[in-house]
């Protein structure tokens, strides 16, 4: 009789996640194509909307939002320049509200839970401040809030527009990928999964999807998310890795001292940045316990 552990009870979830992958679609959004992934949920289910962070795309949710399937219909947006959504000229937070915004109308007549994590956190707290009317509630996964902080150490520091490098192989592709910040305790079948979904086949080699543009900031939002965090018409959660180097404890205290209506800072013990690929099952336990 093999013995149950901690580790086989987890390889278990994640086989048991990859066996129900995300349906693919994708909406046109004024002259934009946006791509997203569809759990459905079971029938008149609401819906949840999930936006990945800087650079990422939908499939971070993949060891998530199958298990919220079971209550809620579940979409997995990508931003534009990033995962398989089409891209633009110029990029800017408040295009990536209007993405945000589009999704959720095309994909729901009710308003929905909105939830973003890292930079796509930023993005739906200004969603929720421009277009309440779309949502029931939102949920911001370890994001900096962009509250003035001369300290901020810069995440990426990479050459805006600087030509993507070509690999000869999908496998070579797949060493060079990292994370930022770098983590380690990642599972490897997370790992891999999420870098073979960050790289594609362009001719007869292999690069990164995402548009080096994207790493260009644009025009800055009328209104910056830190400023617009107490003026929310809708309810914010404010969730939190332990030892996240994005949101650490005294930026996670000064995100919740700005909410007016929610529940903050939910710190998940001995997590990082990465929530969704780092501790999803914590994540998805957080996530049920606040949208019930």
């Amino acid at each position: 009789m093999t013995a149950i552990t901690a580790a086989s009870l987890l390889d278990e979830y994640l086989t048991w996640c990859l066996s129900r992958p995300g349906i693919s679609h994708h909406v046109d959004i004024g002259s934009h194509r946006t791509h997203y992934l569809e759990w459905k949920g079971p029938p008149n289910a609401p819906t949840l909307v999930l936006v990945h962070g800087f650079m990422g795309h939908a499939h971070w949710w993949d060891f998530v939002a199958p298990s919220l399937a079971a209550d809620y219909r579940v979409i997995a947006m990508d931003l534009s320049g990033m995962g398989d959504s089409g891209q633009r000229s110029e990029y800017s937070m408040d295009l990536y509200v209007d993405e945000i915004a589009g999704v959720i109308r095309s994909a729901s007549t009710e308003p929905v839970y909105l939830i973003g994590h890292s930079y796509g956190g930023r993005c739906s707290i200004l969603t929720a401040f421009a277009h309440p009317e779309l949502l029931r509630r939102l949920i911001v996964v370890d994001s900096r809030v962009s509250f003035p902080d001369p300290n901020r150490k810069r995440l990426f520091n990479r050459e805006p527009g600087r030509e993507k490098k070509r690999y000869a192989s999908l496998d070579a592709a797949k060493a060079r990928f990292r994370l930022v910040p770098d983590e380690s305790g990642t599972h490897p079948a997370i790992f891999d999964h999420i870098a073979t979904h960050s790289i594609k086949q362009e001719g007869d080699a292999f690069v990164w999807k995402f548009d080096s543009a994207v790493t260009n900031s644009g025009p800055k939002p009328v209104v910056s998310d830190a400023n617009a965090v107490p003026l929310l018409k809708v309810a914010m959660d404010y969730v939190c890795g332990q030892h996240s180097e994005v949101a650490p404890p005294e930026h996670a205290e000064k995100v919740a001292a700005a909410i007016v209506d929610g529940r903050a800072p939910i710190v998940i013990p001995a997590g990082f940045h990465h929530l969704p690929i780092g501790q999803p099952l914590a994540l998805v336990s957080v996530l049920r316990a606040l949208l019930a």
